[in-house]
């Protein structure tokens, strides 16, 4: 079977999700080529997997509505250079005489207009969606109005959509054609994940397009430098501009972050919900600063009120602290939390929905 996925580029853990399910689609015999973007790009340079390079514009809202100024400040100049790339894309895709018989997207709508033009059936599996059907006020000034307005402007038709998502979502909530499974792990997350922690604390902050978060990482290193029974490794393309004894900096690479993952006593990151996945598979409780997005807000939130860890906007010492010192607390939390979803044959079952379109054809 030929299968087509577009994944959004902001970010890693699309790609990560992802990535877990081409592998396994590749082990089964099966076709399979990549549209995406951004950080999508680095992602797949060190696979074997054929990619394409593809245009999606910046999308916000503001009081309800698109934010038009917004929406031209960002993407203006890059329109049609972008419409005509993804024209191009597609042109190379029907030339290699590669016409999918599924088209799956995560979080990325190009792939989305490709299924459409072609009728191909388009399955939807990310953790966005699930927004769509989540009774929710705002959180910290974010509105889960908007999630469900930027998921219905990219894919006002689906066949099928898949959730992942490691909180409870109400299954009476759902339609027919649209199915709830909790987040599978990478193998090198779970090669790596040791019983008996280190003193490590795992510190990755991710971007919003080119938005970080608002504490400058020279000000978070002077606060972890008070807490010397710890060792901080942080992963990320900064560095601060003084060294301290208990603070390591590393590059981005996946086997050596799984291994200091799997070691790590706990972790400070910001609000994704692939690490935060991750987090709970490896027992390991989270100090989240989350990101300006309701996405990450509602993970922050999820995260404050199990108690399973800390959300803040920043961080200080005294939280940090307060963090540190319940650890085991939270631990506690994460084994016995009846809002976590668990389910061992996720990704078998995942497999399940998208090869029966493999027997429709």
């Amino acid at each position: 079977m030929k299968i087509l996925i577009g994944i959004c580029g902001i970010g890693n853990g699309h790609c990560i999700r992802q990535n877990i399910i081409i592998n396994e689609l590749v082990h089964r015999g099966h076709e399979v080529r990549v549209l995406t973007y951004g950080n999508g790009l680095k992602f797949f340079q060190k696979s074997n997997i054929l990619y394409y390079n593809v245009f999606v514009p910046m999308i916000t809202f503001k009081n309800e509505k698109l934010n038009m100024v917004d929406f031209i400040k960002r993407n203006g100049k890059y329109i049609l250079k972008g419409y005509f790339k993804n024209k191009n894309v597609f042109k190379k895709l029907s030339i290699d005489g590669f016409i999918p018989d599924v088209c799956i997207s995560d979080y990325e709508p190009t792939v989305a207009r490709f299924a459409y033009s072609h009728n191909i059936p388009l399955i939807n599996i990310d953790q966005q969606s699930k927004f769509l059907y989540m009774n929710q006020d705002e959180i910290n000034g974010y509105s889960i109005s908007e999630e469900k307005k930027r998921m219905n402007l990219f894919f006002p038709k689906f066949n099928e959509k898949i959730i992942i998502s490691f909180y409870k979502i109400d299954n009476n909530l759902l339609p027919s054609n649209v199915k709830l499974f909790s987040p599978f792990i990478r193998d090198e997350i779970k090669k790596y994940n040791k019983k008996n922690k280190k003193n490590t604390v795992i510190v990755y902050f991710s971007k919003f397009i080119d938005i970080p978060i608002k504490q400058d990482l020279n000000n978070i290193c002077k606060i972890f430098s008070k807490f010397q029974n710890y060792k901080f490794v942080i992963y990320s393309s900064e560095h601060s501009n003084r060294n301290y004894e208990n603070i390591i900096f590393k590059k981005n690479e996946k086997d050596s972050f799984a291994k200091d993952f799997g070691e790590a006593c706990c972790a400070i990151s910001t609000a994704g919900h692939t690490l935060i996945s991750e987090a709970i598979f490896c027992n390991i409780p989270t100090f989240v600063i989350p990101l300006p997005t309701y996405d990450q807000n509602y993970c922050g939130k999820f995260i404050n009120d199990n108690r399973i860890g800390i959300s803040s906007e920043l961080i200080t010492y005294n939280n940090l602290n307060a963090f540190l010192n319940n650890i085991n607390n939270y631990i506690q939390n994460i084994n016995f939390c009846d809002n976590i979803l668990k389910d061992e044959n996720s990704l078998e079952n995942i497999m399940k929905e998208i090869e029966k379109y493999e027997i429709n054809n």
